[in-house]
């Protein structure tokens, strides 16, 4: 068994020729400057690393998901094995859906700049709930981390921030003018959606772990009907669980959670 744990997912939107995208997540890289005088920061990192080590195990039983045992690496050694694996791999595009490091300091911000500027593929990137406040990143968003698509000649992958469980209505309003175009679209953004098809499968995680269509704002509760009933959008990807799984938000609708960059799991996505 390797690092890398590659999950393979097959898109049929019945196109002509064929695409591939690597999605991966929650990898929670810590880091700290040697030479900085800030103690308090270097314990703050060591403890999260800490912390996280345990955590990726209790999640990986949790959901029964694969990984080395033998390959237990540092956060920032995670995400430098999930980098080069997806440079190997020459993705038409690469989605980042957040919590890519574990809390914004310059050190964090810093590394994760340098990391994604390494890929050798476009990318897009979903702030997680620990890439707060999302105006930090709006140049590795690329200006703009609430709203952004890529757009290939045959589909469109939008990428959302939802990191607080919400949708603005102007992250509404774009994908409203976006579904205009009558390209098929997929999302990519960090907090998975629960709805009446899949909330057998979210009832099991505390509420803290979905994004859901029932006793949430207006604005969302319609963000989810129109991502559930719309032709045009054609699946979801997303993380923050820590774990695998897949689930339908509509009949013929599927969510795909990647689990954690920590334990060395992507999503390889084959669109034909």
């Amino acid at each position: 068994m390797a690092f890398i744990q590659e999950n393979t997912i097959h898109i049929d939107l019945g196109l002509s020729k064929t695409y591939t995208l690597i999605q991966f997540t929650d990898v929670h890289v810590v880091t700290y400057d040697l030479t900085s005088d800030d103690h308090q920061a270097i314990e703050k990192a060591k403890e999260n690393e800490r912390i996280w080590k345990q955590l990726r195990l209790d999640f990986a039983k949790k959901y029964n998901d694969t990984y080395d045992s033998n390959i237990l690496l540092s956060s920032k050694d995670c995400l430098k094995h999930l980098i080069d694996y997806t440079n190997s791999s020459s993705p038409d595009l690469v989605l980042l859906t957040g919590d890519i490091i574990d809390y914004y300091s310059p050190s964090n911000y810093d590394y994760l700049k340098k990391s994604v500027k390494n890929l050798s593929s476009p990318y897009v990137f979903s702030c997680g709930n620990h890439e707060t406040p999302s105006e930090h990143f709006d140049s590795i968003c690329k200006e703009n981390c609430d709203y952004s698509q890529f757009e290939f000649d045959d589909f469109i992958v939008i990428s959302l921030n939802n990191s607080n469980r919400k949708i603005k209505s102007s992250q509404l309003n774009n994908l409203k003018m976006t579904l205009g175009k009558e390209k098929p679209i997929l999302l990519a953004m960090h907090i998975p959606i629960m709805t009446s098809y899949n909330q057998h499968e979210f009832s099991q995680l505390d509420d803290y772990f979905s994004m859901k269509y029932n006793g949430c704002d207006a604005v969302t509760t319609e963000f989810i009907q129109l991502v559930s009933t719309s032709d045009l959008i054609k699946a979801v990807f997303c993380g923050h669980i820590h774990g695998s799984l897949i689930s339908k938000i509509a009949p013929h609708k599927h969510q795909y959670c990647c689990s954690s960059g920590l334990i060395g799991h992507v999503n390889k996505i084959i669109i034909k």
